[in-house]
């Protein structure tokens, strides 16, 4: 596995990434809100922010990039897994042969990922010819690899580089043919060698601003708390803000099948519907229960006994938690048969209790322009 890491590295490069937000946030040097023409109201400012502000922020930066922790490495994990069964998968282009010698003994001796195009990342292929150890590049496409021209920011020709090295620096002089421009780019080997020292403040910066198992569970129970009660201050303010919507909430009856059918069976047998049968309902976000009936009046023509069944059902169910589904009821020769809609959760229940408020509304501007 070239990308795949073990635990321990995602693990502490996390750790690494919290020590480095934690200690942005105590840093309040060079923070203009803080600065005062008065020295003393600056050194309140300043205190208050070291004392306060800071361990606040801290605080919650630790909490939370704790319960971000095992998510995040997680992610790393899925994404270098992948990268490496691309490597692995992927399929060497064939027929290279040496630019120099025209060798077709070329050895694959890397490959790697590297940006194909925007926002793309693709597998190169480096060949090493094995007679005269000339290279060429290769994407896995077929199509060879070719470095991208540095151009001129002044006349957009292309500049020609020349490098030199002196001690553990590299500078590289790009100049220009074509016009008098030139610049010269450095590059610090001394910087690998820091990058790979030991950091000695490690373990004690990771006990500092990396909560142990222990912290962080309580942390999350800490946090898991106040959220139960801002949701208790916010339903209750929502609800004395919504009276009219949880009074009309209130008057809605939760039914099951059973009661369902005791409530429908008076009422339909009343207008001459008969012989009503409910199927397996089905179990999905909500209830979802076919049904069957009879209309025994003689001489109710479809679209009458359809229309009679569905205002019959709509006023019947009206303050419960069950409704006729949109698509009605259908009608052959005097059998009826559709669907009903159950449900329980407050969301809906709020969605009922709108419609019924609505449908007052519609009622009481109804007599009005009567």
């Amino acid at each position: 596995m070239k990308n795949l890491k073990d635990q321990i590295y995602y693990s502490e490069l996390y750790d690494r990434f919290t020590i480095e937000k934690c200690q942005e946030l105590e840093k309040s040097n060079g923070l203009t809100s803080l600065d005062h023409k008065d020295k003393a109201v600056a050194k309140i400012k300043k205190d208050f922010f070291d004392k306060c502000v800071a361990p606040v922020a801290i605080y919650f930066m630790k909490g939370e990039r704790y319960c971000d922790k095992e998510k995040t490495i997680q992610g790393w994990l899925e994404k270098d897994l992948a990268l490496d069964e691309k490597l692995e998968n992927a399929i060497e282009p064939e027929g290279v042969r040496c630019i120099k010698c025209s060798s077709s003994k070329m050895k694959c001796i890397s490959r790697d990922l590297m940006n194909y195009s925007k926002d793309k990342d693709e597998i190169v292929f480096m060949f090493q010819c094995e007679k005269c150890s000339k290279r060429r590049a290769y994407w896995e496409n077929g199509k060879e690899w070719e470095a991208k021209p540095i151009l001129c920011p002044k006349c957009s020709a292309h500049l020609q580089s020349e490098h030199q090295r002196k001690g553990n620096f590299i500078e590289t002089i790009y100049t220009c043919l074509d016009c008098d421009y030139s610049e010269a780019e450095s590059m610090d080997l001394t910087r690998k060698e820091e990058e790979d020292m030991v950091d000695v403040n490690f373990e004690a910066n990771r006990k500092k601003y990396c909560l142990s198992s222990e912290d962080g569970v309580r942390y999350s129970a800490e946090v898991g708390h106040m959220k139960a009660i801002k949701d208790l201050t916010d339903d209750a303010k929502e609800r004395k803000s919504n009276t009219k919507l949880y009074d009309e909430i209130s008057k809605i009856k939760k039914l099951t099948i059973v009661e369902l059918q005791s409530l429908l069976n008076p009422a339909l047998e009343k207008a001459d519907f008969t012989s009503l049968e409910f199927e397996k309902p089905e179990i999905q976000k909500d209830v979802i229960l076919s049904f069957s009936l009879q209309d025994n009046k003689i001489g109710r023509e479809k679209l009458v006994s359809i229309q009679d069944f569905q205002m019959l059902v709509k006023k019947t169910l009206s303050y419960t938690n069950w409704r006729l589904m949109s698509e009605g009821a259908t009608y052959k020769l005097g059998f009826l048969s559709g669907r009903l809609r159950g449900v329980e959760g407050e969301e809906d229940l709020k969605r009922l209790a709108k419609g019924n408020l609505k449908n007052k509304k519609i009622k009481r501007r109804g007599k009005v322009d009567n």
